[in-house]
């Protein structure tokens, strides 16, 4: 049989494996139904492919992508919704069949073993059938490796994303950043200065019109790195217990993970990325006096108009309460507040610009000599890289486990963060030296 044929067998039989655990929003459902119309179109494209032998075959498995196209449609109007309630209890299954390792039950929540260590295997790829587990894409009768010892499995897709959405509430960065998927593990990003495009005026019928085009643009590379994490776990479980599992490891993660990206958006640095306070080429300016009690909103105001106007506008301050909420209570000569009366909340605006108080940046009291507090830039100069997947592994081996017993649930996630075009466009506020 063409193989080329069982491959598209193969594709098929996995297009349903997701939808059946349900949605928690209509984003979340939109996105991955638009991604099967994505997969659908590739098999449309191998079957045109196929040799005439095939024919009544290949028409088969047209009219079989024609009738799924028309349940995608349907069913991408109205998805099947998945409570919170069931959200959680189905995670907390995931989580103990992988402790365990129940390969059924995996397979019918869209959890899949992840067998590679660097390219890790796409979920998509993964076909849970009666022998078990197999690769859609591997040649015919190759077996997917040895799931005997295998203990590291995906988290449902559908599932991450409710994740990684739980994490951004936790995180100050995650909104206001660029994000980029990433397939590989690393990926080259084009970035120009301001005013690539050359204009030429023509004067006069048949001048030459010269060459216009963009500047070179610099390439820079964003990599990716692997995140791990290990959450103190217990070997004794309940089906009443699915629902607290799941909130355990959420909590655990989402805390976390989102003080750990506000961190490589910031403050990183080369440990292993370098955030926008540590960044080189971004603009130094140190405040008029002399340590951090001198602090006036005057320093604030310098500051930003080292920045170009037409950049300064999507612009934002980063810094922490304690150096806003002095900056706020600064009193003139007879003693009242500058920016607000006693009875008057925090103003929404730091001089003119917005703010966002970040807990992980430098607390006032902590800020000594030659010492960055805050930095005023556009945060969709930072991007994130983000390679899907969010991995959880039962794992015993440490001097926790010989001596005590305590075991660990190991969670990893690859992210990459890069700050861009910090020359010109980012300003950091610091004590003098």
């Amino acid at each position: 049989m063409n193989e080329e044929l069982e491959l598209v067998k193969r594709q098929l039989a996995g297009m349903k494996k997701i939808e059946q655990t349900g949605f928690t929003n209509t984003e979340t459902a939109t996105v991955y139904f638009r991604e099967k119309e994505l997969i659908l179109e590739g098999i449309v494209k191998t079957l045109e492919t196929v040799t005439v032998q095939e024919t009544s075959e290949v028409e088969a498995l047209k009219s079989t992508v024609k009738s799924l196209r028309e349940e995608i449609k349907g069913q991408a109007k109205s998805p099947r919704e998945l409570t919170r309630r069931e959200f959680l209890s189905n995670l907390g299954k995931g989580l103990v069949a992988a402790w365990i390792g129940n390969h059924k039950t995996l397979a019918e929540l869209s959890f899949s073993p992840n067998l590679k260590s660097d390219n890790w295997t796409n979920p998509k790829d993964v076909i849970w059938g009666e022998k078990g587990w197999s690769i859609s894409k591997a040649a015919l009768g190759e077996p997917m490796g040895n799931l005997a010892t295998n203990d590291q499995y995906l988290i449902n897709p559908i599932y991450e994303r409710e994740i990684l959405t739980e994490a951004s509430k936790k995180s100050v960065m995650m909104h206001l950043v660029r994000h980029r998927p990433m397939a590989g593990p690393s990926i080259f990003l084009p970035t120009r200065d301001r005013g690539g495009v050359e204009l030429h005026w023509l004067t006069a019928y048949g001048q030459q019109i010269k060459g216009s085009k963009p500047k070179g643009a610099e390439r820079v590379e964003l990599k990716a790195y692997t995140l791990a994490g290990y959450i103190p776990w217990f070997d004794e479980f309940g089906e009443d217990a699915f629902i607290e599992l799941a909130l355990m490891f959420i909590d655990e993660f989402i805390e976390v993970y989102g003080q750990e990206f506000d961190r490589q958006c910031l403050l990183a640095d080369d440990d292993p990325f370098t955030g926008a306070m540590a960044v080189a080429d971004s603009t130094k300016v140190a405040i008029q006096g002399a340590n951090i009690n001198a602090l006036t909103w005057k320093d604030f105001r310098d500051a930003v108009y080292k920045v170009p106007a037409e950049e300064r506008k999507d612009c934002s301050w980063f810094l922490n309460e304690t150096v806003l909420n002095h900056a706020v209570n600064i009193e003139d000569a007879n003693g009242q507040p500058i920016w607000r009366r006693p009875t008057e909340s925090m103003p929404g605006k730091l001089d003119l610009y917005p703010y966002h108080e970040v807990s992980i940046m430098p607390q006032f009291t902590d800020i000594t000599t030659d010492k960055p507090f805050a930095v005023f830039m556009n945060p969709r100069r930072i991007q994130h890289g983000n390679r899907n997947g969010i991995e959880i592994k039962k794992f015993d081996g440490t001097t926790e486990s010989m001596e005590y017993g305590e075991l660990f649930l190991r969670f990893r996630k690859r992210d990459g963060f890069l700050v861009t075009r910090p020359k010109g466009n980012i300003v950091v506020l610091k004590t003098k030296a």
